[in-house]
């Protein structure tokens, strides 16, 4: 079997990003093809190992490195992936994981703002705080050029942002709004409040008639 798009490809494999790598490895047809007994197959593991090694750097997000006319690269010998690699990745995830928690950070300062009688727990203010610390930590380690430091404050701050965006209360009033209240509470309240508003009416116009006839015997007993 062979791969082919457009030519035929060297590696006979291809990348599915964010899945793996899949190599097809054409044996050669021995003798006995047509036996029934176990054959004894020697595969050479090093173009295996070889594609294996690109595909993981691929879903890994090494980026190959693009050689500039007159520069030479070498690599050492026996080496999967170097510490400027390494490096690289953890730049490249540090940067994504600050990324992440700032956009859940803003999303949650955002949906507060919309929903205005939204009650905020002392656990959310917490791990909103130690997100927030968190960024600032994994920023300061990136200009210092601490990677490992970088990189695991910066999973703190996308853990604790996540986990207060996510939050069971805010789910709740999220799929409770205020116009499913206002369908609850009217049929509910309106019964109880029209009596007391008429009783109140009541009470009103015999407020107004006994302060009138108040008057009118003050004035009868001046002309008296």
């Amino acid at each position: 079997m062979r791969i082919k798009d457009g030519q035929q490809s060297s590696s006979n494999a291809f990348l599915s990003p964010q899945w793996g790598g899949i190599m097809i490895c054409n044996l050669q047809q021995t003798a006995l093809t047509n036996s029934t007994r176990p054959q004894w197959i020697e595969v050479d593991m090093n173009p295996v190992m070889n594609t294996f090694l690109a595909q993981l750097k691929l879903l890994l997000g090494v980026m190959p490195v693009k050689l500039v006319d007159g520069v030479e690269v070498r690599f050492p010998k026996d080496v999967g992936i170097t510490q400027w690699e390494q490096e690289s990745v953890m730049r490249q995830k540090t940067m994504e994981y600050l990324a992440t928690s700032t956009i859940t950070l803003t999303s949650l300062a955002q949906l507060l703002g919309k929903i205005s009688n939204m009650v905020i727990n002392d656990h959310i203010q917490q791990q909103v705080q130690q997100a927030l610390h968190a960024v600032h930590q994994s920023v300061t380690a990136l200009e210092h050029g601490n990677l490992t430091v970088a990189v695991l404050t910066a999973k703190t701050a996308i853990k604790s942002s996540e986990e207060a965006f996510f939050d069971p209360s805010i789910l709740e009033l999220l799929y409770f709004p205020d116009d499913q209240k206002y369908a609850i509470y009217i049929p509910l309240f309106l019964p109880i409040s029209l009596p007391v508003l008429l009783s109140l009416r009541q009470a009103i116009i015999w407020y107004r008639g006994k302060d009138d006839e108040d008057r009118k015997d003050e004035k009868k007993d001046k002309q008296e």
